[in-house]
């Protein structure tokens, strides 16, 4: 204890203190940096938005009119769901697309901006299925005008997946389309699920503010592991720099003994 009190009073001693202690301070704010800027953040709205209605109707003035229906699009992208082809379905949504999923899917819900987004969303559900059959029922179509119609129907889908296994689904969606570039456009959908029953449902996340962000919720508003959400990256940040103090002062120590200097 003596030896080591001394050598903790010696100018390398001290230098280890010092590196110790800029260390834990160098990766607790690397820490907070990270929690800042890099994990997602929360919408700013409780909920998402679910209205598919355009306040101003997409029209084309003096260009030709459309050269297929909204029904053949439809027609044409339930088929490319039963092929399970998510290139082809995501080719129906426009650049800047709205998607938002409600209801009782788990871990699906939440508002998707852009066909981006929109092809991943397609590529983690129905990219995962290894049989799917999709048919629409209820079929409604109101046209605003030659290039803009909303389109209201139900979405029956059964299959299997590699994740859930046997899955069930009924959805009652709501779709915005636009005629633009010489083809049908999804500029906004809605999907509302009715139903989702799966073989394997898939465990909740550890953090249920997870889930609140999914859904476009406050994580902050969710009491349920609270401490260790928030306190949990300041927590692995002071692991880390502990560590590398750690094995900083041993380098240091190493270097001392005789003979290596």
């Amino acid at each position: 204890m003596t030896s080591f009190t001394r050598s903790m009073q010696s100018p390398r001693g001290r230098l280890a203190i010092s590196a110790l202690a800029v260390a834990v301070v160098v990766f607790v704010a690397l820490g907070i940096a990270v929690e800042l800027v890099f994990l997602p953040k929360a919408s700013t709205s409780s909920t998402p938005t679910t209205s598919t209605t355009s306040s101003a109707p997409y029209n084309c003035p003096g260009c030709p009119p459309p050269a297929t229906t909204v029904k053949a699009s439809v027609t044409q992208w339930v088929a490319d769901f039963n092929d399970r082809d998510v290139t082809g379905i995501g080719n129906f949504y426009s650049q800047d697309t709205v998607v938002v999923w409600t209801g009782t899917a788990p871990g699906l819900t939440g508002t998707y901006d852009g066909v981006g987004n929109v092809r991943i969303l397609l590529g983690s559900s129905i990219g995962k299925t290894t049989t799917l059959t999709a048919s629409i029922a209820n079929y409604n179509e109101k046209d605003t005008n030659p290039f803009n119609a909303n389109v209201t129907f139900t979405l029956t889908q059964s299959g299997n997946s590699s994740v859930v296994g046997a899955l069930g689904i009924t959805i009652d969606a709501n779709q915005q389309w636009n005629y633009v570039g010489g083809q049908w456009q999804i500029v906004k959908e809605t999907w509302n699920y009715v139903t989702f029953t799966e073989q394997f449902p898939v465990s909740a996340t550890t953090f249920p503010q997870w889930t609140a962000m999914k859904e476009g919720q406050n994580p902050n508003l969710v009491s349920e592991k609270s401490f260790e959400w928030h306190a949990g990256p300041y927590v692995a940040a002071s692991i880390y720099a502990f560590l590398f103090g750690v094995l900083a002062l041993g380098v240091l120590r190493y270097r001392r003994r005789p003979g290596l200097s």
